[in-house]
């Protein structure tokens, strides 16, 4: 079974270079994302920009509520405007004196409160002060109307606030939303994957079975092969006298060894699985693991599921090539190997930096690289 370590690197893509632009997290995109990690992101980004939303919505309920009180004060001064100009009318009617000149005179052309209030001054039929209480009200009234115009204009740039907010929240859902439904697809093919390895594996382990099985009859048979059957009461079989040692033959020198033949009971899920299980590990010359490896020893680890080794690239170089390679297949040149996991990708000890890791075959075409099988 893979990892943490394996999970990490097979659910990784490049979204954060959306995030950070849609969002303004202020994100560099590496060459891999955590797609979880970005979601977590995504999340908190929306999360932040509806606390902004509900606080810009209670500021704009205010400002509102402000505006309102402003327009009934408004209406309010109106109409302790029009009651004042109703006396005045009254006032005058009633002071002005016989033979000089009508109220209509007086009053005719009048436009507003400032022009009627000039000519009554100037024909001297209003006091001081009812002229000066009708002329505070008349300069509340003006003060109250330039108050509800900023108003008016902090309701607006408010609500501009509010429908901003709304499309930036808008769109960090919809980024919630893909990064979910593929982190989801990542997961489904993580589990998919996953089943594969362990159908390999069980399979493996159930041709191991078998086969120590039949090695256990054969040597049974073997042995009850070397006695003699007896009949008698009480008879015991008596055991075979050992055959003698060959005598040396000094005049024939013994053969060079040969490389490990290529054995053809391993099972290609078995090798990748190891191989996933050593993503991370240090690369080492010389290591065989368990936790360092150079690249011919991290091959032999994942073919024989021991640490030691089979040989170097040259022994790998003499395997049987094949021109189909499935998972399990070895890639090799004349100094560099790894394991084949399909989909023209392998893993391999690569090198002091960055150690057991995933990389595309292609990438190192150009070296030659040849499959072959163990």
């Amino acid at each position: 079974m893979r990892t943490a370590n394996t999970h990490k690197n097979m659910a990784r893509c490049a979204a954060t270079a959306t995030l950070a632009c849609v969002l303004g997290l202020g994100l560099a995109a590496p060459a891999y994302a955590d797609t979880a990690s970005d979601l977590a992101a995504a999340r908190t980004k929306l999360e932040q920009i509806g606390t902004q939303t509900q606080q810009i919505y209670d500021e704009l309920a205010t400002q509102t509520q402000a505006l309102d009180q402003t327009a009934g004060e408004i209406t309010q001064k109106q109409q302790e405007i029009a009651d004042g100009q109703a006396k005045l009318s009254t006032y005058v009617a009633g002071e002005y004196k016989t033979g000089g000149l009508s109220l209509l005179q007086v009053l005719t052309g009048v436009d507003d409160l400032s022009d009627m209030l000039n000519r009554l001054f100037y024909y001297g039929k209003v006091s001081d002060k009812q002229a000066q209480t009708i002329q505070e009200v008349k300069e509340l009234k003006q003060q109250l109307t330039d108050k509800q115009a900023e108003q008016e204009k902090n309701v607006a740039a408010t609500q501009k606030k509010v429908d901003e907010l709304n499309a930036q929240q808008a769109e960090a859902q919809n980024v919630v939303n893909s990064l979910d439904s593929q982190l989801q697809a990542e997961l489904a093919a993580e589990a998919e994957a996953n089943a594969a390895l362990q159908a390999g594996i069980n399979a493996s382990t159930a041709e191991k079975a078998t086969v120590s099985n039949e090695t256990a009859g054969t040597t049974e048979n073997t042995n009850n092969g070397g006695q003699t059957s007896n009949n008698n009461q009480g008879g015991n079989t008596p055991a075979p006298t050992p055959a003698p040692a060959p005598m040396p033959q000094p005049s024939t020198p013994a053969p060079a060894p040969t490389p490990s033949a290529p054995s053809q009971s391993v099972d290609g899920g078995s090798v990748v699985s190891r191989a996933y299980s050593k993503l991370g590990c240090a690369y080492s010359w010389g290591g065989i693991g368990p936790n360092s490896f150079d690249c011919s020893g991290f091959v032999s680890y994942c073919l024989t599921g021991r640490y030691c080794r089979l040989g170097t690239t040259g022994t790998f170089m003499g395997w049987t090539r094949v021109s189909d390679p499935q998972p399990g297949d070895v890639v090799v040149n004349s100094y560099h190997t790894g394991i084949y996991i399909g989909g023209g990708q392998m893993i391999h000890a690569s090198d002091y930096n960055t150690g057991v890791i995933i990389s595309s075959v292609a990438a190192g075409m150009n070296n030659n690289y040849i499959f072959v099988r163990y």
